[in-house]
Order: structure tokens, then sequence, then C-alpha cells
């Protein structure tokens, strides 16, 4: 095959573990790409991992020479998660005449998915949005590299034993800008789908004011009314020590928004926010909300290069609709990034409509997935319905000549 040839010189080094990983080799590559490739990261992501994930490291080389690394984290979902996708999706997916047969592919699949704990191969993050699977030397060409990476997926398989077991395949996650390279994973039977957007602000503006001045007169009182609401939140930037002193207040919080997710791949724990604020320092921030005396709330976000990464919120309900919670949050991380002399702001692809109203902008986001088998496509067919970005109406806030 002309795939062989074209890669018969290149060597795999698999690793189960981030500790085991040629920290050489990986580092010589790792600029080329994401930030959340860097080992420090994913030794915490490792150590406080869910108890539904583990991963996989790999770095592949030419002769010798690396050339590429890639990252794979492999989730277990629980009958439950299935489930919950069957019962929402159920007016679509079972859309057949005769109750009778209705009745009966229903109970088929849900069948199928008590028989297969669904195990997912992922080569990227399911914990932040964007391309952070793998990269490689700018040489690299892009046709080779995703050959080198259907087959090291394979050998990743074969190393873990789980060759039949594993459901399927997920390459996540792509901005269309980069959609003809990765187009190339067509040839090896992945099937590509739209997820939901990330919403992302470019950052233009000197300081808040400025940012605030640029709204037009509808958006700008609507601001304004938002951070009076807020006045009375206390902001408390946490160390390591505030950190842990607080944990269950913020595992509650953390749970409250955590799980109205419409569907969760992994569940994290207070401990991850104390290890990565102890690894990562000031690139790490972690800002607590409080109000008369109690924590009602936080957001944490990666402090890079060009950029500024929103993570993981918490929320008291309770609190939100009255001080415009969430929203100021929002205005936080644009102050935030703005004060740091950033270029853009990455804010994740959830209430895309609430986040275009402060200037984010979507940008469209798509997987791909190959299944296995044929009884793990009846469960991967409503997963990829499920993912699939829900209708949402855009919001411009600023002065038309100041469109983003």
């Amino acid at each position: 095959m002309s795939s062989i040839k074209k890669i018969e010189n290149f060597s795999f080094a698999i690793y189960d573990s981030v500790g085991m990983v040629n920290t050489e080799h990986w580092n010589s590559i790792v600029n080329h790409g994401s930030e959340f490739l860097q080992l420090p990261y994913l030794n915490v992501l490792e150590k406080e991992h869910p108890d539904n994930m583990h991963f996989q490291y790999a770095i592949i080389y030419d002769a010798n020479k690396p050339i590429a690394i890639a990252y794979f984290q492999i989730i277990d979902f629980s009958t439950e998660s299935f489930s919950c996708i069957f019962e929402q999706k159920e007016e679509k997916i079972f859309c057949i005449p005769s109750n009778y047969l209705k009745k009966y592919f229903k109970s088929h699949l849900k069948q199928a998915a008590n028989k297969i704990n669904m195990r997912l191969l992922i080569c990227g993050n399911a914990c932040v949005s964007g391309e952070h699977g793998f990269t490689c030397i700018p040489e690299l060409n892009n046709s080779t590299l995703f050959e080198a990476l259907a087959e090291l997926i394979e050998r990743i398989s074969r190393t873990e034993k789980l060759k039949g077991k594993i459901a399927g395949i997920l390459f996540k996650d792509f901005y269309t800008k980069n959609e003809k390279s990765t187009d190339a994973l067509k040839d090896f039977k992945y099937h590509k789908f739209l997820v939901e957007p990330n919403m992302i602000v470019d950052i233009q503006w000197g300081n808040f004011d400025e940012y605030i001045n640029c709204m037009s007169k509808k958006y700008r009182n609507r601001a304004k009314t938002i951070i009076k609401k807020g006045t009375d939140i206390q902001r408390k930037s946490f160390s390591l020590a505030d950190i842990q002193k607080y944990a269950e207040q913020i595992q509650l919080l953390y749970n409250n928004v955590h799980l109205k997710a419409k569907f969760r791949m992994a569940t994290l724990s207070v401990n991850y926010f104390a290890e990565m604020k102890n690894a990562l320092g000031d690139d790490f921030n972690f800002m607590a909300y409080f109000y008369q005396d109690e924590m009602i709330g936080f957001r944490t976000s990666f402090v890079q290069k060009k950029s500024i990464e929103a993570h993981f919120v918490g929320l008291n309900y309770d609190f939100n609709k009255a001080l415009e919670l969430y929203q100021n949050i929002l205005f936080d991380y644009v102050n935030d990034a703005i004060d740091n002399k950033s270029d853009q702001l990455y804010l994740g692809r959830t209430a895309s409509e609430i986040k275009s109203t402060i200037g984010a902008v979507a940008h469209p986001l798509y997987c791909y997935i190959r299944h296995r088998n044929p009884l793990s496509n009846k469960i991967i067919k409503p997963f990829i319905e499920y993912l699939k970005p829900t209708e949402w109406i855009p919001r411009n806030p600023f002065k038309e000549i100041n469109v983003l």
C-alpha cells in the first residue's frame, strides 16, 4: 500500500504516563502547537484525572528524529450517559410510524447501550475546546501526518488490548480554516460533523472603558446595568492555600454548573484546580466571587502568550439573576484580556448567544469520528446527533463601524 511506503521509516514511542515521556524529544516539538500540549499541564490533568479517563502519549519519529507528538484521552461512558442521549433525542432518533416498531427499535438501541459502556479514544482534550491533540514539525506533509496518526491509533489499540472494545475514535476540535488539511482523515473512514462553536473575542481596546464605549447605545446601557447590579460582589484572586481552604464550596459551585451540561464527558474534583495552581502559578488564574461574606461563584482561566483561555466556572444560581453574576464574570474575562494585552479571549462553546452579547464571535468547530464495528455504530449515530450545534441567534453589541 502507498501509505506504508510513505511512513515506512517512521517509528512510534507510546507511553502510558506523562512521567514516562521522553521530555527532550517531546519539548523539541511541542512549541509548534498548542500550549495545552505542554507537559506541566498534562501532568496535572493526569494526576487529577476523572475516574472514567486515562491517557496515552506518543512521539512519532522519522529515522530516529522526533517529527510529531500526539495526545490521547480514553474515556469510558456509562449506560447512564446513553440513557440521557436516547431520552432527549427520542423524537429525532425514533421517528418510525408503527408504534410497535418504534418501541422495538428504541428497546434494541437501549439494550445495545446496556451491553457496551462506550469507550471512546480521543485525539485531543475533552476539557478544553480547540486543536490540542497533536502537532508536528512544519516540514511534515499533512497527508503523511494523518497517515502516521492513523497507524499510531491502530498501535495504541493493540498496545492497550482494546481492539474490538473501542466503540469509536474521535479527532477533536478543528477550525474551518484547517478543513482542507484535516479532510485527509476521510481517507481513513472518518466521518466529519460540526459541534458547538468556540466563542472568541478579538481584543482591540486599550482599556475596559474604551471597550464599553465601542458598544451601541442599547448594549452599552445593558452592560452598565449589569455591572451596577454586581457592585456589591467582592472579587478575590485565590492562591493555592485559598483554593484548599474553600475546597468544599468550590466543589459545590462547580457541580451546580457541571450538572446542567447537556452531556458530560468527564467530571473533575476541586483538587484539579489546586494542582493546576500549584503547577502553573500565575499562568492559571482562579478568581472567587463573594457576596455578604458568602462565596457565590468562581471563574478560572489560563493566561497564555497571546491569549486568555476561559476555563471552568462555578455559580450559586440563587444569586445569579439579582447580581447578574454570570454576566459580570464574562465582563471580568474581557477586562482581564484587555489588561493582559492579549490578542484573543477564548470563551469556550457553551452559552453562545449570551457570549455574543459581550462581543464574542462564533468560530465553527468540527470533529472526525470513526466507529469500529456495526454495534458501536448504533451508539455513535445518536451520540453525534446529540453533539451537533443547537440553533441560537448571534448578537453584535458594537456600533456598526466596530463590528468584529
